[in-house]
């Protein structure tokens, strides 16, 4: 995020600073309570109540992130980036249905948003819709082709439909383009990749 994505109260947006700040630094509580203080200054800013909710989502304490996106949606029913942060949110606490319902709303809004694509390309992964996700994630690979999120969708969607040869290029382009900062998704998408060549390794010699 940037401080010039929020037009707030001078003496807010000094709390908002230390935020990010914090934020960037990955200090959580501490951002948190700074976002708190900028509230009590500007209670009716939606930009900060959605920038509080993608800290408690981060936090893991999602009821809680869900309920400050639904004050910046109370605020601010056009904030697109709210809807989105809050499909996330839900999908993260398994209301798939509620998920897509926000990232469709956020996609009406700004549909060249490829991050809210992706997600709505996971959350439908996460209902077995595999049609669905496939359609979502290479939206946001015509939006942006190197998003990490939408190319590890892609290559695992594509597995689940046995359509291995573009899975396993969907997974080698996010290994290549995949930040350091995603281990987690780089070792899962190596597994994944390792099982797709086995699989059609063995098909080759049947």
């Amino acid at each position: 995020m940037s401080d010039a994505d929020f037009e707030i109260n001078k003496d807010a947006m000094v709390w908002v600073k230390r935020g990010n700040d914090l934020f960037r630094s990955g200090d959580l509580e501490e951002a948190l309570f700074s976002y708190d203080k900028a509230l009590e200054i500007d209670p009716e800013n939606s930009k900060i109540w959605d920038t509080r909710g993608v800290v408690l989502a981060d936090l893991g304490w999602h009821v809680e992130a869900i309920e400050s996106f639904e004050i910046a949606l109370d605020l601010e029913p056009d904030n697109s980036r709210a809807w989105s942060n809050m499909g996330v949110s839900l999908g993260a606490s398994n209301r798939f249905e509620e998920a897509i319902n926000c990232f469709n709303r956020a996609l009406e809004l700004d549909p060249g948003d490829d991050e809210a694509w992706a997600n709505r390309g996971t959350a439908f992964f996460s209902m077995a819709k595999y049609g669905n996700a496939l359609e979502s994630f290479d939206k946001a690979l015509d939006i942006n082709p190197d998003n990490p999120g939408a190319l590890a969708g892609r290559g695992s969607t594509l597995r689940f439909l046995r359509r291995y040869e573009d899975a396993a290029e969907a997974l080698e382009k996010f290994m290549k383009k995949a930040p350091e900062d995603l281990l987690h998704m780089r070792e899962e998408a190596w597994a994944m990749l390792l099982e797709i060549r086995l699989i059609m390794d063995r098909e080759k010699q049947e």
